[in-house]
């Protein structure tokens, strides 16, 4: 019986189970007014603390911030650097323009300075130009009165040879040609008029024998119209001093002579005259051209 009662008394001394959960909720939420001593963490939190303590959360922060902070040390660092390379580069290319702007005008310069030497030279030449002018017509000049005295001396000496019997050159403003002198009018007359005019300087008017002569003619000859001393005026083509001339084509312009008789001057075209290009052509003996005299050197 007594065993009986210490298992009795032994069950009374265990504490009960309202007793327990009594004192649970004394230690969790203690006394009223006084601090809690411990609390059970909720399910959610007690398991993300456990993966995740708060020290972790905090070292992990310390180290974020550190890396951001390195992060902009670092951009600022390179911003600085950009800043001294861009400041580099901005004078490297003042002073390529100020190079640039230096050989502009240096070239300018030399430019100008060469196109002043040029008009320099340009006006030196020009004025070498007019001196070598002055210098060659004074020496052709002086080289017409040594030839022209030349001629005197010889025709005197030709003259004193002969006892007066052959001139031995030409007078005063005519050419010489082979063994004749031509002088050229300055004016114009009918050929009749042209030919006494001739006659008045012991001359005749000029008769072409030779291609040389037709040559040697139509090269001094003024530009205009010029007579010549061939007419058919008796019917038949003869030279002013009576020799006959054979009719060559060479000699005339197409289609001519023509005797045209439309010029309503009265009759038909018997006088011959050289036209611009040297070839032969009949008009109106009435009608006004240029002459050419020719005289043969006494011989």
């Amino acid at each position: 019986m007594a065993t009986s009662d210490e298992n009795s008394s032994a069950l009374d001394d265990r504490p009960s189970v309202a007793t327990d959960y009594q004192n649970l909720r004394s230690l969790e939420e203690g006394d009223e007014g006084g601090p809690s001593i411990w609390r059970a963490p909720p399910l959610g939190q007690s398991s993300w603390r456990r993966v995740c303590p708060t020290s972790r959360l905090v070292l992990v922060l310390m180290a974020a911030c550190s890396v951001l902070t390195l992060s902009v040390v670092a951009l600022g660092f390179q911003g600085v650097q950009l800043s001294s390379e861009k400041w580099g580069t901005m004078e490297a290319i003042k002073s390529f323009n100020q190079t640039v702007w230096t050989g502009l005008m240096g070239l300018r310069s030399k430019r100008n300075s060469t196109g002043w030497k040029l008009k320099s030279l340009e006006k030196m030449l020009a004025d070498h130009n007019e001196k070598m002018k002055k210098a060659n017509k004074l020496f052709q000049e002086q080289l017409d009165t040594l030839q022209q005295d030349s001629k005197s001396f010889h025709c005197e000496l030709v003259e004193m040879r002969s006892n007066g019997t052959r001139s031995g050159c030409c007078p005063k403003n005519w050419l010489q040609f082979q063994e004749s002198c031509y002088w050229m009018s300055s004016g114009t007359f009918s050929w009749d008029n042209a030919k006494r005019n001739c006659e008045r300087k012991n001359s005749h008017l000029v008769i072409l024998n030779s291609p040389e002569e037709k040559r040697f003619i139509y090269q001094r000859k003024r530009i205009s119209f010029t007579w010549i001393g061939l007419t058919d005026v008796t019917g038949d083509w003869k030279w002013v001093d009576g020799s006959s001339y054979t009719l060559n084509r060479e000699d005339w312009q197409e289609h001519q002579p023509d005797h045209w008789y439309g010029h309503n001057l009265g009759g038909g075209e018997d006088c011959v005259h050289m036209t611009h290009n040297g070839e032969w052509n009949d008009n109106h003996c009435s009608r006004s051209f240029y002459w050419i005299c020719e005289m043969e050197l006494k011989g």
